[in-house]
């Protein structure tokens, strides 16, 4: 509170006529004497807790018009604020800008950072602004993510506050930071928001307009991977920021709606997004379950736009594949009966042309997105560098997005080891057969690609052990040795770089055959970000029961 002086005790009509008040009871002499009804004298607890802001504001008008006026320059930036300013006012007072978002909007368009109106902001404030703060306002470049938050933000910022898109977001919100400890209490609220989205939701893809708009296809992949996991944190936060599973209802839903919007409402950057992100969803969710993709992968291909393909959709577009040898695979596989050698040799034979058809994708990334090593970390000690480091190597990304593409690669190819190495295992071939040799090559696979996962994880993580998804200046990252670490790229690490690493290092901690200790140093990893991100659970790693090969030369 600022001080405004000593507070005048006397009666209001002295107080505005500016004249000492005898404050004599029941009405002062001044008042008496004028033929002025006296209004008489507020409580002491009320003048010491008065509202200051009024008079503090005319004060400080009259200060600035004392002094000498301002350069050209600074009058026109004051000018563009104050324009910036009523605009936000104007629209949250139409309804169009949400309340708690009204802060971050005015920030952003202004450029200076503001404090909030009140120290007691409502839960769904606190909510919204930490998630835009620390998962979504990010510098990235559009090629390198195939999640769609990057274009929440100008889309919340000009919906009305009871609308789909602001409902779910607030939804989504609250159960993200209910996934801390400290704000169990807020799931429950997020629950309440959910079922008003989920309303709102059924009335407008009913709506023949609403229905094709961006705003209503944004909303359904909001609410699909709220509902993955109930108060899975990780998957959900993955699921907004790189389109990772989410539920079967939804899943199919989007798709409809996708389909229902058709191609000449999918030609914008944020549509074509919108679109790329459904289809890595169904990919990912038909992963997971064993579920064909089947005419649904041709059908969202063919509603892309032509002019939008890049190395991230390529990646969806070749993962599809191993939807469809799940799907044909796992149920001979998990059988209760034996598999017959043809029924396993054609799973060899799929699993085979599948790998080679996603081998390809390394080819068709562009140059900036080749990876390249660090020694940032060589020079701290040895026991302190394991910790962070795996067998000293450390590979550097143009950026978090990117890490994230290529440890999605490197998963699906885990994935497709597995089965080779499943299959394999019921064969049981010599070690000097060319199956027998299939098996050691499966298995070198598995280890190179586990330890690019594990050379990704310092770009990730950083030295960082605590501390939650902010960017802490003592946390060290790696870097080429030339420039420094970057302002957006520390954040982003900070807010997203543990959660992106969760999926690939669960699939890596899958392998069998690793080198001696290179699972547990993987689990600790796990462990770290359930820590740093105060996860209430461990993540835990279901390994599925298989046979397991023989390692060739004893490994």
């Amino acid at each position: 509170m600022v001080y405004g002086g000593k507070p005048s005790t006397g009666c209001k009509n002295c107080r505005r006529r500016k004249i000492k008040c005898d404050e004599q009871r029941p009405a002062c002499t001044q008042c008496t004497t004028s033929n002025r009804l006296c209004p008489g004298y507020a409580h002491l607890f009320d003048l010491v807790l008065r509202d200051q802001t009024e008079s503090v504001s005319r004060k400080a008008q009259q200060r600035r018009s004392k002094r000498q006026p301002a350069s050209n320059t600074n009058h026109q930036r004051i000018s563009a604020d104050d324009r910036a300013a009523k605009s936000n006012s104007s629209l949250q007072s139409s309804g169009r800008l949400p309340p708690s978002f009204a802060l971050i909007a005015t920030s952003a368009t202004t450029g200076y950072s503001s404090l909030p109106i009140s120290l007691d902001q409502p839960p769904e404030q606190l909510a919204i602004n930490a998630w835009m703060s620390n998962y979504v306002s990010f510098t990235r470049q559009s090629y390198s993510s195939r999640g769609y938050l990057d274009f929440l933000l100008p889309l919340y910022q000009n919906t009305r506050h009871d609308s789909l898109l602001s409902l779910a977001t607030i939804a989504m919100a609250l159960a993200i930071q209910g996934g801390s400890p400290r704000f169990q209490h807020y799931r429950q609220l997020s629950h309440s928001y959910f079922g008003k989205a989920l309303l709102k939701a059924s009335k407008a893809i009913r709506d023949p307009v609403e229905s094709v708009q961006d705003d209503t296809l944004m909303s359904v992949l909001i609410l699909s991977f709220y509902e993955v996991g109930g108060a899975d944190t990780l998957k959900r936060v993955l699921a907004a920021s790189e389109a990772t599973p989410i539920s079967g209802v939804h899943d199919s839903g989007a798709v409809a709606l996708v389909k229902h919007r058709g191609k000449q409402n999918g030609t914008s950057e944020l549509s074509a997004r919108l679109l790329l992100a459904v289809q890595t969803q169904v990919v990912d969710h038909c992963i997971e379950t064993s579920a064909p993709f089947g005419k649904t992968s041709a059908d969202l291909d063919s509603l892309r736009p032509t002019n939008f393909e890049n190395a991230a959709s390529r990646l969806t577009s070749l993962s599809a594949r191993l939807t469809d040898l799940m799907a044909f695979a796992n149920p001979i596989l998990r059988s209760c009966q034996l598999p017959s050698t043809d029924q396993l040799a054609e799973i060899l034979n799929y699993a085979s042309d599948v790998e080679a058809q996603v081998s390809t994708w390394p080819s068709y990334v562009p140059e900036d997105w080749r990876y390249k090593p660090s020694h940032t970390f060589d020079d701290l000690p040895s026991y302190e560098s394991k910790l962070y480091v795996y067998n000293r190597r450390c590979d550097i990304y143009q950026d978090i997005w990117i890490a994230s593409t290529w440890n999605s690669y490197r998963s699906t190819q885990l994935v497709i080891q597995y089965l080779i190495l499943q299959t394999l295992a019921y064969l049981n071939p010599d070690h000097h057969t060319p199956l027998g040799r299939r098996i050691f090559t499966a298995i070198c696979r598995v280890q190179e690609m586990c330890d690019d996962i594990c050379a990704s994880v310092p770009f990730n993580l950083g030295n960082k052990t605590f501390g939650g998804p902010f960017d802490r200046k003592e946390v060290r990252y790696p870097d080429d040795g030339v420039s420094k670490p970057t302002d957006d790229y520390r954040k982003s690490a900070a807010g997203l770089g543990g959660r992106f690493l969760i999926e690939p290092l669960k699939t890596a901690k899958k392998a069998i055959c690793l080198r001696e200790g290179q699972s547990e140093w993987i689990g600790r990893q796990i462990e770290r970000i359930q820590r740093i991100h105060l996860l209430k659970k461990p993540v835990e790693v279901e390994v599925e029961d298989m046979p397991s090969p023989k390692c060739p030369g004893g490994r």
